[in-house]
């Protein structure tokens, strides 16, 4: 396969090898003579006629019988045993016993070549049958079908992990267990399910394919556990491992040097178990304190012990110490497929082979393509339905049944998390807490919650999340005024942190940055908001209780108190209604000042330029009856003048749109040291006015005190 090849390009080449290598497993057990009946031992060393196929050529035939010999149509025959039976041949317990099997098959074979054969029964009874050319799908047992999925199955997870690491040994190796596996099920799938025999050579030949697939299987998981998840020896002593296998494979091929498969396939199978299992230990031994490869490890080891190892204990442990299997062969090779079940899920769960579980979306893809081909072609095949109504019901069946399933294992696989609702009100909790403590306590248990970490601890600002060690840790950037912080080990240690996880801590920072803003921009606002009541009440209500104070009429006074009031009113809700024309608000500000001076005894110069009737805006206009009590309660407490002159006039070339100049100027002692500092009032005046955009200029008048202020109209 060429380098420049895609994964999906390997992946398709690997799916139709496959397909192309079962169907040709398929053709060659439907080309065997057939006769719709099915044999079984019994404990008496009979054969008896278990069951017949209605629409068989034995339908005949009386089931509950016990079967004796098979006779040919030329008055040759031959007698049916138990051991004709047999599913796996390399249960004999001789290299003798095997040949005499493989010949008692071919000669078996050749009978039920003949045009027509006799079931010769127990008591003399016999039946005529003619076998069918070929034997039907519908015959095959579900153990064929089992043998084939484990095979082909196990091969395309091999061939998909190497299709996304070409160069790395550890997935060529896994490849390798594949195309093993692929070997041994589809050579025991022709043979183990024929009805009775099948030619004796080519058993032979299936038989030999399949200790060869078992053999390579074992040195190759050995190979792959030296190899994976740390390299613990170099690549040259594998050879070892083929160096060793292939000779004791050929020497049980050839019969040589044992007495039969115990020693020639059963004892090489157990030591291979025995050496996958001292290689993972080995492997455990010398990752520690390395928690990514003892979390790939642990998964991957726990996969092969239970899969490869009950087959091996179950099936082949038995053969060796003569000992009939615990379960059939062919629903035993399930337990193989638990180790690439394994490997599938170690990807999705540990990162196995540093994949991620994006890698699962091409096996998602394909595996639509897929199962829409096979689909039409077993509806063509089988029920002999037209093209355009299978490739139909094969869409449907696809759609309905394979895309929801497709989208649950996506959802299940490849999403981890709570929901964003859920993040969403875990982030506000972190930025409304009141102390900076409680805000880390809370990020920190969010983070917790969200991707399991073995430990948190603080960490060098990174700006982004960022993946450490290869997954071992995660580092998550300073945010909305928290720390920069590491988590280790994801899920409890059970897997190593991916750019998913990364993707989604980038969410969650976000998210805590736009809150915290949030919750900044609020305080802010209140604060203003505190600042602008503060100055309200300094600035009108102190003016208003002073005039009120120096009022010398009682209804004066009692005017006085409602307009506090009503002020009050005003700071409290702050108000806010349509602009009043500049003349009615300057006029209600003139009637207002006018008597807060003649209260104490000072004389006002009120002066307005005409054209000045442009719309003055609430804010303005709060802000100049503001600025105005304030200048003049300073007046009457500390300038000690007789006048105060207010001169208005407004800036623009058609009175609209323009600013507003009020000059505020009193002819008393000047420039006060109170003024000199600065104090609340006049830093209240600036405040109002650089709010709203104006300006404002304090200068000694030379006697008394001026101030120089520009608003905006509007």
């Amino acid at each position: 396969m060429s380098r420049q090849s895609t994964p999906v390009i390997i992946l398709s080449a690997a799916i139709l090898a496959a397909a192309a290598l079962a169907l040709g497993v398929v053709g060659f057990v439907q080309n065997q003579p057939w006769l719709g009946l099915r044999l079984a031992p019994t404990d008496e060393d009979t054969v008896l006629l278990a069951a017949v196929d209605a629409r068989g050529p034995a339908a005949a035939a009386p089931v509950g019988a016990h079967v004796v010999a098979l006779a040919g149509a030329d008055g040759t025959g031959h007698s049916i045993k138990p051991v004709d039976l047999l599913e796996e041949p390399d249960v004999s317990p001789s290299y003798a016993e095997m040949a005499r099997f493989f010949t008692r098959q071919g000669e078996l074979a050749a009978l039920l070549g003949q045009p027509t054969v006799r079931l010769m029964l127990e008591g003399g009874q016999a039946v005529e049958l003619t076998p069918a050319a070929n034997r039907p799908l519908r015959d095959l047992p579900v153990a064929f079908w089992v043998q084939l999925f484990v095979g082909g199955a196990s091969f395309l997870i091999g061939a998909w992990v190497w299709s996304l690491r070409r160069n790395d040994a550890a997935s060529r190796l896994l490849a390798a267990v594949g195309a093993s596996t692929l070997t041994f099920s589809f050579a025991a799938a022709a043979y183990s399910v024929r009805e009775l025999a099948i030619d004796g050579q080519v058993f032979r030949v299936l038989s030999a394919v399949n200790h060869f697939g078992a053999l390579a299987f074992g040195a190759c998981m050995i190979a792959l556990f030296l190899t994976y998840p740390r390299r613990l020896v170099r690549g040259r002593w594998l050879l070892v491992l083929p160096a060793v296998i292939f000779p004791w494979w050929l020497a049980d091929t050839l019969r040589l040097g044992f007495d039969g498969p115990a020693g020639g396939s059963h004892l090489p199978t157990m030591l291979e178990m025995l050496g996958i299992l001292a290689a993972a230990s080995l492997q455990y031994w010398r990752s520690r304190g390395d928690a990514r490869a003892r979390a790939a490890l642990r998964w991957f080891g726990l996969s092969v012990a239970v899969g490869a190892g009950a087959f091996v204990f179950l099936i082949i442990a038995p053969n060796l110490f003569g000992a009939a299997p615990v379960l059939s062969q062919g629903y035993a090779f399930l337990f193989f497929l638990l180790v690439f079940a394994g490997v599938a899920l170690g990807v999705a769960r540990y990162r196995l082979f540093e994949l991620e579980t994006w890698a699962f979306r091409i096996l998602f893809y394909l595996g639509g393509v897929a199962l829409l081909l096979t689909l039409d072609s077993v509806l063509i095949y089988t029920l002999a339905m037209e093209r355009t109504q299978a490739l139909g019901l094969a869409l449907i069946v696809t759609v309905l049944v394979y895309l929801p399933l497709r989208d649950l294992l996506a959802r299940r696989i490849m999403t981890r998390g709570g929901s964003r609702e859920t993040a969403f009100r875990s982030i506000m909790d972190v930025a409304l807490a009141v102390s900076s403590e409680t805000r880390e306590e809370r990020w920190a248990r969010l983070l917790q919650e969200a991707f399991d970490p073995l430990k948190i601890e603080p960490a060098a600002d990174c700006g982004a999340p960022t993946i450490v060690d290869d997954g071992l840790a995660l580092r998550v950037p300073a945010t909305g005024g928290l720390g920069a912080l590491q988590l280790w080990h994801a899920r409890g240690g059970r897997r190593l942190f991916s750019s998913r996880d990364a993707a989604r801590l980038k969410e969650l920072c976000v998210m805590l940055r736009h809150a915290v803003e949030s919750r900044t921009a609020y305080e802010t606002g209140v604060a203003e908001e505190r600042a602008r009541i503060a100055r309200d009440m300094h600035d009108n209500i102190g003016a208003q209780l002073l005039s009120a104070l120096h009022s010398p009429a009682p209804e004066g006074k009692d005017t006085k108190i409602r307009e506090t009031l009503a002020d009050i009113r005003g700071i409290i809700n702050n108000a806010s209604g349509e602009g009043l024309p500049l003349e009615i608000a300057l006029g209600e500000l003139r009637h207002e000042t006018a008597e807060r001076l003649d209260a104490a005894g000072l004389r006002l110069d009120w002066r307005v330029e005409a054209g000045a009737d442009a719309p003055l805006s609430p804010a303005s206009l709060h802000a100049l009856r503001s600025i105005l009590r304030e200048v003049v309660s300073n007046a009457i407490r500390h300038a000690g003048a007789s006048v105060f002159a207010v001169e208005i006039a407004v800036i623009g070339s058609d009175g609209a749109g323009g600013r507003l100049r009020v000059t505020l100027a009193d002819n008393g002692r000047g420039l006060s040291d109170d003024a000199r500092r600065d104090g609340n009032g006049l830093k209240n005046i600036r405040d109002r006015v650089t709010l709203l955009g104006g300006t404002v200029e304090l200068s000694d008048a030379g006697p008394g005190l001026r101030y120089a202020i520009e608003l905006p109209v509007r």
